[in-house]
């Protein structure tokens, strides 16, 4: 028998044996990405084990200065069951190198859940289309969690994305999407640029009193999907590290 037909068949009966483990009830499908630059780059699926694992995206800013997304399963502990969004860095065996992590979030809640995090964006969507979900607009009313919101529409040449979180008292928080005005969001990302680096790290009472409600802009192709403080602070880790474009803002490759 060829090496190469020992080596298919050794791999396929290993392949087997981890599937095997893992009962059908509790494997979990997650999308597999590997210095993705979109979702289209994210053709395989692994098969995650739910009781300890859950799938996670990570938007990566690379040592050349790419932005990449690596994905898969992840473990329980690692993802502490949250979807935490900020800055640090993870050194690579290889060289020595540091990467700066400017996403990293988990979910467990359906197969292939991470192809909708830390901003990947849809291998469904042009530059030009958002999640379109507000109640006096679109087709599909405001939602009472960001994962609900499946309707997309072209904006205009003159907008961007936008994405709304209002809090109700009382009751649950809701969340708008659709498209606003480019000048009007350049100016508002300015102004919650320099509150969050303005905030960051002090213990200020303007900076205790962040309104539950929340507003923002992004430039990139269905880049308003997430709860809309997860995507004001993905961006903002963008403008620290340079890879935002204030103009249109879009993600610099």
């Amino acid at each position: 028998m060829h090496t190469c037909t020992r080596l298919v068949i050794g791999v396929a009966f290993f392949l087997i044996g981890v599937f095997a483990q893992i009962p059908l009830a509790d494997q979990l499908k997650c999308r597999l990405c590997n210095n993705a630059l979109e979702l289209r780059d994210c053709t395989k699926q692994a098969i995650c084990d739910n009781r300890t694992e859950e799938c996670y995206m990570d938007q990566v800013l690379t040592e050349t200065f790419n932005t990449v997304y690596r994905g898969g399963c992840q473990s329980r502990d690692r993802c502490k069951g949250g979807t935490p969004v900020l800055i640090g860095k993870r050194e690579e065996l290889i060289g020595k190198r540091e990467e700066l992590i400017g996403c990293s979030q988990c979910c467990s809640n359906d197969d292939d859940c991470n192809r909708r995090l830390c901003g990947i964006r849809p291998d469904y969507t042009n530059v030009t289309q958002c999640y379109f979900c507000d109640s006096s607009k679109s087709d599909q009313a405001s939602v009472s969690k960001p994962s609900d919101c499946i309707t997309l529409t072209t904006c205009d040449t003159d907008q961007v994305c936008y994405a709304h979180n209002e809090y109700h008292p009382g009751s649950a928080m809701t969340f708008k999407y659709g498209c606003q005005n480019k000048y009007m969001c350049k100016v508002l990302m300015r102004n919650v640029f320099e509150f969050m680096s303005r905030c960051a790290g002090s213990s200020s009472a303007e900076c205790q009193h962040d309104s539950v409600n929340c507003d923002v802009c992004c430039g990139d192709g269905g880049c308003n999907y997430d709860d809309c403080k997860q995507i004001k602070a993905r961006h903002y880790n963008l403008w620290v590290l340079g890879k935002l474009n204030n103009d249109t803002l879009q993600v610099i490759p």
